[in-house]
């Protein structure tokens, strides 16, 4: 009996020994059952924010102006701040708002503070001479019912808000200069396979680096599992999994794709530079040229699409519209021109903030103190020098660094989009294939060289074809935007003077660029010729007045290799060292609308001691057996 035990032990161990994958499984379920009963001693878990209930029937949209700016614009005052606060919440964008949302929902008494005269972020919309324009939202991927993104949308906005489908070509790489040459058109389409053949069939000689590119993708396809656990579990459990090499063994795409670049991927694929440039495309989505972002990074960005790309009725401030009003039918309040100057500590604790008004201030307690203003702005502005600088975060900022910035041309349009054959599309244009050097050609320019220089990387957006409410609400008018990534330096000398009085000098470099760029889409639409009603330019300063981000950057800190290994992903999470302060939105997930919305549940999940993540797979469940 004792050998038939023996022998039964060794082809255990013998099985083990082949498939070595199971002992790490089996350590990393003991360590997360550890991390569990740790993780569930401490504070007792709120209420799970997340319910079917709180999903309502769409509601007719709401046009007048004046209504939306009742909810949108409520302006601060003292005498508007709820009692017994339990978070205050330093901005406004999807992290704060998301996270405002969750804490409402559980029973916590919420703030939101906003610099700016609206709330939204980068979701916010202005009129202009009858026009109406986006900021900083083009289109979502993954909108489809029952996605994990789609109901997490629904969950914060109460469901009210609708995503309508753009065209199935929704990404169209445009290569090549119009001025000299035709324009090579690359459609990316709501289908992986269609897109896949579409390539093949304008690079026949490159189909298997085609293949091999795709294939990659989906090799790549889990590269935010391991950066996401790192975030949610205890940071001693992240770290335990770091230093016994768990990490790399259970979360293999994670560790493969977060240490090479885009770059280097596509430098083996292939020596074709225009298939290379188009197949690096959307890195203006993260900001981050090839040879500088981890290819797990692209391949989430790029694959975020291919079961189609959304926008919003009613435009992207629809969703604060509705999320504003989600979080004060629960009591709390988000209240706008309130800039916080200074975040309040007490014997090392954040307690409170100081809101500006005017040459006073006031002063604000609670709790617990949320920052969605971004890593750079909270310790670098916000807090006391002496309690920032002792922070596991502060080092961050540096070896990160922050994201450039961006400029945008506004364009308003006589007609329809069927009048002017515009589409519900975006469209990226590079001037040359060699897209990562033309573009750091570009940037290594002097502001006196600006006005000489091809802007060589062009992003255009038509709003108002998107929306399938546009035209009812703004009959006979159409909207464009045009963006590129620019330097903040190259304004820099402006910083001090006051918006919209800049000078002329000012107004001429901004508009020379925005010219040229306005040139170049004419030329790739040309029905848009003779149809601009309205122009407007808005540069880095821009961004940092209306946004509030201090080198107007355009994503927060910057999306390169370094934010995406271990120690940067384990430090950049949303409870803090700092004792009562937490962080949301994008610096600690990642950049975009969804990144920022997921961002908001890391940092309700630590605030109500609840894994949020699991409350949200229970309810998709539900959702599923109830449909």
């Amino acid at each position: 009996m004792i050998a038939g035990v023996l022998s039964v032990f060794n082809r255990l161990l013998q099985y083990l020994a082949d498939n070595p994958y199971i002992l790490g499984v089996l350590v990393l379920l003991c360590v997360f059952i550890l991390a569990l009963s740790v993780f569930f001693s401490g504070p007792k878990p709120a209420k799970n924010p997340f319910s079917i209930k709180n999903v309502h029937p769409v509601e007719q949209l709401v046009s007048d102006q004046k209504e939306r700016d009742r909810v949108l614009k409520q302006r601060f005052k003292a005498s508007k701040v709820p009692a017994n606060l339990d978070t205050i919440i330093v901005g406004s964008g999807m992290g704060g708002l998301s996270a405002g949302v969750l804490l409402a929902r559980a029973g916590k008494r919420v703030l939101v503070l906003e610099q700016h005269d609206q709330a939204g972020g980068c979701c916010h919309t202005f009129h202009d001479k009858g026009f109406e324009f986006d900021t900083g939202v083009h289109y979502i991927g993954k909108m489809a019912p029952g996605n994990d993104d789609r109901v997490m949308m629904d969950q914060v906005t109460g469901g009210r808000v609708e995503y309508p489908r753009m065209d199935e070509a929704y990404d169209v790489v445009a290569m090549g200069d119009p001025r000299q040459e035709k324009v090579r058109k690359y459609p990316f389409m709501s289908d992986e396979r269609e897109t896949k053949a579409n390539l093949i069939k304008c690079f026949p000689k490159e189909k298997d680096a085609i293949n091999k590119f795709f294939q990659t993708l989906r090799e790549s396809k889990n590269f935010f599992e391991g950066y996401f656990v790192l975030k949610l579990v205890p940071k001693w459990v992240a770290w335990l999994l770091v230093s016994t090499g768990l990490l790399n063994f259970i979360f293999k795409s994670y560790s493969r794709f977060g240490k090479i670049s885009v770059k280097k991927v596509l430098d083996e694929l292939t020596d074709d530079e225009e298939l290379k440039g188009t197949l690096a495309y959307i890195f203006g989505d993260y900001g981050v040229v090839p040879s500088k972002a981890p290819f797990g990074l692209h391949s989430t960005v790029l694959r975020h699409y291919f079961s189609g790309a959304y926008y919003i009725r009613g435009g992207p401030s629809e969703i604060p519209y509705q999320m504003v009003q989600v979080i004060e039918e629960l009591e709390g309040k988000v209240l706008v021109n309130a800039p916080v100057s200074k975040i309040i500590m007490n014997s090392g604790r954040a307690v409170g903030v100081k809101v500006q008004k005017g040459e006073s201030e006031v002063e604000i307690y609670a709790q617990h103190i949320v920052s969605d203003a971004g890593v750079s702005n909270t310790f670098l502005h916000l807090l006391p020098q002496e309690t920032a600088t002792k922070s596991c975060i502060y080092p961050m900022i540096q070896k990160v660094g922050d994201s450039l910035s961006y400029l945008t041309v506004f364009i308003g349009l006589n007609g329809t989009k069927e009048e002017l054959g515009i589409n519900a599309h975006n469209c990226w244009s590079f001037m040359r294939p060699d897209l990562e050097q033309s573009f750091e050609d570009y940037l290594s320019l002097a502001p006196d060289q600006l006005k000489d220089a091809d802007v060589p990387l062009m992003f255009v957006s038509f709003p108002s074809a998107k929306d399938p409410t546009w035209h009812k609400r703004n009959p006979d008018k159409s909207t464009c935007l045009l963006i590129t990534l620019s330097r903040y330096s190259w304004f820099k000398k402006w910083e001090e003077s006051r918006v919209k009085h800049r000078g002329e000098d000012y107004e001429d470099l901004k508009t020379v660029i925005g010219k040229k760029m306005l040139d170049h889409c004419i030329r790739l639409y040309p029905s848009l010729e003779g149809k601009v009603k309205y122009f407007d330019v808005g540069s880095p300063l821009s961004n940092k007045y209306y946004l509030g981000f201090q080198q107007g950057e355009m994503y927060g800190l910057e999306h390169q290799m370094q934010r995406f290994l271990p120690e940067a992903s384990i430090q950049l999470r949303a409870k803090t060292d700092i004792p009562g302060l937490y962080l949301t939105g994008q610096d600690i997930m990642s950049a975009g609308l969804t990144g920022a919305l997921f961002g908001g549940l890391l940092c309700a999940s630590e605030l109500l001691h609840r894994n949020l993540y699991n409350d949200l797979q229970t309810l998709k469940k539900e959702l599923k057996k109830s449909a």
